[in-house]
């Protein structure tokens, strides 16, 4: 059984957003679909959020698009509205057009939705923002301590530790501290 994906849909016009979002549920309607309207918004929602597959508009983002900042592991998905911008697509895994046909769409984002073996192991995979909170929990640090290292709110730390434990079912400071060492995410030195 394939593992459903989660989606967010960033984009301005929020008649282009509700028809992706709408698309998106008929595909299958066990997606879980989030949508962001205000660019100032995504970054915190994509770190609290932690999606699978981003469709953003290329225009919405200014500057470097998000398919080539930070360490997501995510898929980031072009939603083409001008056909005029080739280069505006460079860095992003994959594009849907607002002139794709619906199975078209159908056929594009089932390519994304992982096998079966993949989404086993994409499961317990830790992203490079949750290793390193992993490396500074087994320091001892505080969640204060944590947030205040990586330009975080506390809250936000306690919903990567709270991922975390559900991506690893290690529920414990032990077996936290043994999961780092045993893969290389703090030396044994390190660990207070």
């Amino acid at each position: 059984m394939k593992r459903m994906l989660t989606f967010t849909v960033a984009e301005p016009s929020e008649i282009l957003r509700e028809g992706m979002v709408s698309v998106l549920r008929k595909i299958n309607a066990g997606f879980r679909v989030f949508q962001v309207g205000d660019l100032g918004q995504l970054e915190h929602h994509l770190s609290l959020e932690r999606p699978d597959v981003l469709i953003v508009n290329p225009g919405f983002w200014k500057g470097e698009n998000p398919a080539k900042g930070g360490n997501r592991d995510m898929l980031c998905v072009a939603l083409v509205t001008d056909l005029r911008d080739e280069q505006k697509l460079q860095g992003f895994d994959a594009s849907v057009s607002l002139y794709d046909d619906f199975e078209q769409l159908r056929e594009k984002l089932g390519r994304l939705e992982p096998s079966p073996q993949e989404a086993s192991e994409s499961g317990k995979t830790l992203s490079q923002r949750e290793k390193e909170i992993v490396s500074y929990v087994v320091k001892g640090f505080t969640n204060k301590q944590i947030a205040d290292k990586l330009c975080l709110s506390q809250h936000t730390v306690i919903t990567h530790r709270r991922n975390i434990a559900n991506k690893l079912q290690i529920h414990s400071s032990a077996g936290l501290t043994i999961y780092a060492i045993v893969n290389k995410l703090v030396t044994l030195e390190e660990v207070k």
